[in-house]
């Protein structure tokens, strides 16, 4: 099994360019969410700005700088863009609302002399690596909780904090994966990242 990996930057430009419209209408891109996420492959910590997306406000896209300390295994950024889709969304009466089960995708790229974007040709044949270094590309699944804000604080300008949990796994695990089943859990491609996001 191998990825084209133009087919996979292909899929997700139309996605993104689907997603158009609909930022183009925010007022200035002004965004509408800001979050602070812990692991789940966008770095130690992570910081990031968001928009809502469609009418009906299920998705939403995701701009963060993430960030691994010197003392984690050696200073590295990370920047990611993250769309994810909210189908099935439960209200808890007047406490918030729950969506379930979140599917998304996003990219990271990682900057800085180690990683590189294409391969040095006069040092690796063709077909040597199939993968980028410095760019990976994600599947997600994630749950969220939104908490209506109290009556007294919504001066503040936030209508809505939610808790986020996202399993996620990328197109090298997954085809690491495939090609080592007898000797690679399946649980060891998946990482984990918690987080708090406020809606606007």
């Amino acid at each position: 099994m191998m990825l084209n990996f133009k087919t996979t930057c292909y899929s997700f430009f139309c996605i993104m360019l689907y997603a158009a419209p609909d930022l183009m209408a925010q007022r200035f891109l002004i965004p509408e969410t800001a979050m602070v996420q812990r692991a789940g492959s966008i770095g130690y910590n992570a910081f990031g700005v968001g928009y809502n997306l469609f009418t009906n406000k299920n998705g939403s896209l995701d701009l963060a700088w993430g960030y691994v300390p010197k003392s984690k295994g050696g200073r590295q950024d990370i920047f990611a863009a993250k769309f994810a889709y909210r189908p099935i969304n439960i209200r808890l009466r007047n406490f918030g609302t729950w969506s379930a089960i979140n599917p998304g995708l996003f990219v990271t790229h990682h900057p800085g002399g180690k990683f590189h974007t294409t391969l040095n040709k006069d040092q690796y044949p063709d077909g040597y690596y199939w993968w980028s270094s410095a760019v990976r590309f994600h599947l997600s699944a994630s749950t969220e909780l939104k908490i209506n804000t109290p009556k007294n604080l919504l001066k503040t300008g936030i209508e809505q904090v939610a808790l986020y949990g996202e399993f996620n796994t990328n197109e090298l695990y997954a085809v690491s994966w495939f090609k080592n089943r007898e000797h690679l859990p399946l649980r060891d491609i998946f990482k984990l990242g918690f987080g708090i996001k406020a809606y606007f």
